[in-house]
């Protein structure tokens, strides 16, 4: 009976045994780094890192500018940012990571160099009548005379709008004017004293051939044997590169005030 009682209490206490190693096995297993345990762990860990929104908070961050200036760029990422300041060759900003992809796309698309606009400037003058003897003495001829068969082209059509019989022409004039300007001026070649200013040059399109210039506004003053006088204001222009734009008409000042002005601009980007 004794040795029944004893043979059975050895093997209880066998069986407790077997149990607790086996309990410890997974903790071992887990602490030595085994992959069985290295693999459970991350699976435990991805969902909780997949729900976890990620925290926005605010940076400041400076940037070197190439060929737009920080108040210009401004304008357009002001936004984005919580404030900046900055010169015309760098920027610093203080903004939240969110918006610090977008802003930087932005900040790629417009610090770019800007492309120069050339305008060719034709200062035309009509008369109903046989212009005055000064006309005849000054280095003009008469519109039916170019040569250049798309100007020529447009002053055919010029001439269907108005009801004059002469159409007087000089020499071209060359303003350059950079995209994106506020103000742009020149004097034209002609006898009249006649001054130019373009203003707010944007370009607008990507394509070649396929762009068009958008003008805020145009002024033409004359000076010549008096005070200033306005001749031309228009605004809210657009023009297609290449393309010929005709403004006027507008009475000329004296000695040629029985003739009217009208100018004909071409724009092409350099």
């Amino acid at each position: 009976m004794k040795r029944i009682e004893r043979s059975l209490v050895i093997r209880i206490l066998m069986a407790a045994v077997l149990l607790a190693a086996g309990a410890m096995l997974p903790l071992f297993a887990q602490a030595a780094g085994t992959p069985g345990a290295a693999q459970e762990a991350v699976s435990i860990a991805q969902p909780a890192q997949a729900g976890q929104a990620k925290a926005d908070f605010m940076v400041v961050k400076s940037y070197e500018l190439k060929y737009i200036g920080a108040t210009e760029f401004m304008r357009s990422a002001r936004f984005y940012v919580m404030d900046s300041t900055g010169t015309e060759k760098s920027l610093t900003v203080r903004i939240m990571s969110s918006q610090i992809p977008a802003f930087e796309a932005l900040l790629k698309k417009l610090d770019v160099e800007k492309k120069n606009i050339q305008f060719r400037v034709y200062a035309i003058a009509a008369s109903q009548d046989e212009p005055p003897q000064i006309v005849k003495n000054m280095a003009l001829v008469e519109t039916k005379e170019i040569a250049d068969r798309d100007l020529k082209k447009v002053l055919d059509e010029m001439k269907g709008l108005w009801n004059f019989k002469h159409y007087w022409i000089g020499s071209p004039s060359f303003l350059i004017a950079k995209d994106g300007s506020g103000s742009n001026g020149t004097t034209l070649v002609s006898p009249w004293g006649i001054d130019l200013v373009i203003r707010e040059v944007v370009l607008r399109g990507d394509e070649p051939g396929k762009r068009t210039i958008s003008l805020g506004e145009i002024t033409v003053t004359q000076s010549q044997n008096g005070p200033r006088q306005e001749l031309l204001k228009t605004s809210d222009i657009t023009l297609k590169e290449r393309g010929y734009l005709v403004v006027g008409v507008s009475g000329l000042g004296f000695p040629l005030r029985e003739m009217a002005l009208i100018l004909v601009i071409n724009a092409e980007v350099k």
